[in-house]
C-alpha cells in the first residue's frame, strides 16, 4: 500500500470518529480493549477505559483501523492476563461464510444461521430476546451476544457443550427415536421366516429443542413437491415419487409419532436433512464461544478489512449490512486497480469486474473496500518541473 493511500485511509477513519459517537459496551471500566493495525486485526491488547467518553476521545485521536474489546470483565483489565482477576464473561457467537469479495448472497446465508442461533437460544435455552445482541461483524458475518447474569460464570466447558449442541455435533435422529417393547416378532416373506422389530416411535409435533427440528424437517420433506424433492442431495426420482405417493399415509403415521416406516425409507435423508437445522460453527468460530479471554469487534467501530460498520442490528430481518453498515458515504474517489477484481456487492448493487492497472471512479464505500483489501491504490500525483 503506497504511501497516499494510507493517508487517505487515515483521514477517512478520523472523519468518521469525530463525526460520531461509538456507544460504549455494558460496565466498560471491567473490558480489556485491544486495537489492531492495516497488518494486525490485534497489535496491542491490555487496554482500559473507564467511561463512554474516554473510549470516543481514544477514537477520535488514533482512529484505529480495529479495536476490539473482550467478553469477560476483569478487576483489572489493563493487567497482564495472570493478574487480571477473571470476574465473568459474556456468551458470544461467531458466525461467518468465507468469501473472497463482499457477496450479498452469502451474507443471506450467514444472516440465516444467525437466525437460526437466535432459534436456538430463545427455544432451547430460554434465553430473553432481550439479552440476546445481535452485530454485523463488519465483514463476513454476525457475532451474537448473551449478555445476563446466568451466563457470566459458565466455565469454558459449559460454553463447549451449548456450541456443540447448537452447532448439531453428533445428533442422531436415532438417539430421539426408540423401539416400542413388546412388539417385536416373526413374519412370512416369500416364503421365508423373517424376524420383525417393532414399532418405533420419535418426535411428536409438540416436542421441542432437536426433537421439534427433526419433526419439522421431517414434515417439510414429506409434503415437499415433486420437484423441491428431486433438487434435494441424495434423494433420486424412485424415493421422490414414493414420497408423493405416500404422502397422506407417512403424514399420519408422523403425526401420531409413528416413525418405523419412515426410518425404514428415509432415514438415511432425513439425518442429512436435519443439519440444515443446525447452526454451522466451525472449529475457529466455536473458540470465540468458549474462550472466556477472547477480543471481539467493537459493536459502531469501522473493520479495517472492509470499510464496513461492525454495526448492532436492531431487526436482523430487515437488516441490509451491504447498505446498512456502509461508514464512508461520498460523491466518490478514483483509484488505480493494483490487481484484478471480481465482481462484488456493495451499496445494492455490484461493482467490478476491474483490470489490474484500471482507473476507476468509484463510490467512496467501494473505493474505500479495495484499498483496504489491498487491491486498489490513491493514484499518485504527478508533478512537473
Amino acid at each position: 500500500m503506497n504511501t497516499d493511500t494510507k493517508v487517505y485511509l487515515k483521514k477517512r477513519f478520523k472523519e468518521y470518529y469525530w463525526n460520531n459517537t461509538v456507544r460504549a459496551p455494558g460496565e466498560i471500566h471491567r473490558r480489556e480493549f485491544g486495537v489492531g493495525t492495516l497488518e494486525n486485526k490485534i497489535k496491542f491488547r491490555h487496554k482500559s477505559f473507564s467511561t463512554e467518553r474516554e473510549l470516543n476521545q481514544y477514537l477520535k485521536t488514533e482512529a484505529p483501523y480495529y479495536i476490539s474489546y473482550s467478553a469477560a470483565y476483569y478487576e483489572y483489565p489493563r493487567e497482564s492476563m495472570a493478574q487480571k482477576r477473571w470476574l465473568g464473561a459474556d456468551l458470544i457467537f461467531d458466525l461467518d461464510k468465507p468469501m473472497k469479495l463482499l457477496s450479498h448472497k452469502l451474507l443471506q446465508e450467514v444472516k440465516e444461521e444467525a437466525r437460526n442461533l437466535v432459534g436456538f437460544l430463545t427455544v432451547d435455552f430460554g434465553f430473553r430476546g432481550q439479552d440476546i445482541h445481535v452485530n454485523f461483524s463488519g465483514s463476513k458475518g454476525y457475532h451474537v451476544h448473551v449478555i445476563n447474569d446466568e451466563v457470566k460464570r459458565l466455565s469454558g466447558e459449559a460454553r463447549r457443550e451449548i456450541a456443540d449442541y447448537i452447532s448439531g455435533a453428533q445428533v442422531d435422529i436415532r438417539y430421539f427415536i426408540r423401539e416400542v417393547e413388546g412388539t417385536k416378532g416373526l413374519t412370512y416373506k416369500r416364503g421365508r421366516v423373517k424376524a420383525t422389530s417393532g414399532s418405533w416411535v420419535g418426535p411428536r409435533k409438540d416436542s421441542t429443542g432437536w426433537g421439534k427440528r427433526i419433526y419439522d424437517v421431517t414434515e417439510g420433506m414429506l409434503t415437499s413437491s415433486l420437484d423441491d424433492l428431486l433438487a434435494l442431495d441424495g434423494i433420486g426420482r424412485k424415493t421422490a415419487e414414493k414420497i408423493v405417493a405416500d404422502r397422506e399415509k407417512n403424514m399420519r403415521l408422523l403425526e401420531g409419532g409413528r416413525w418405523d416406516a419412515l426410518m425404514r425409507q428415509f432415514g438415511r435423508n432425513i439425518q442429512k436433512m436435519i443439519y440444515g437445522k443446525a447452526v454451522k460453527v466451525v472449529d475457529e468460530d466455536r473458540q470465540v464461544t468458549f474462550d472466556t479471554a477472547r477480543l471481539i469487534r467493537l459493536p459502531d467501530t469501522i473493520h479495517g478489512g472492509s470499510g464496513l460498520l461492525a454495526k448492532r442490528v436492531a431487526e436482523l430481518d430487515k437488516f441490509d449490512p451491504l447498505v446498512d453498515a456502509v461508514a464512508f458515504k461520498g460523491s466518490g474517489c478514483i483509484v488505480l486497480l493494483s490487481s484484478d477484481v471480481g465482481v462484488f456487492q456493495l451499496l445494492g448493487r455490484d461493482f467490478g469486474p476491474y483490470k489490474s492497472g484500471e482507473r476507476v471512479e468509484l463510490d467512496d464505500a467501494a473505493a474505500v473496500y479495495l484499498m483496504l483489501k489491498g487491491l486498489a491504490e490513491v493514484p499518485a500525483v504527478k508533478t512537473g518541473r
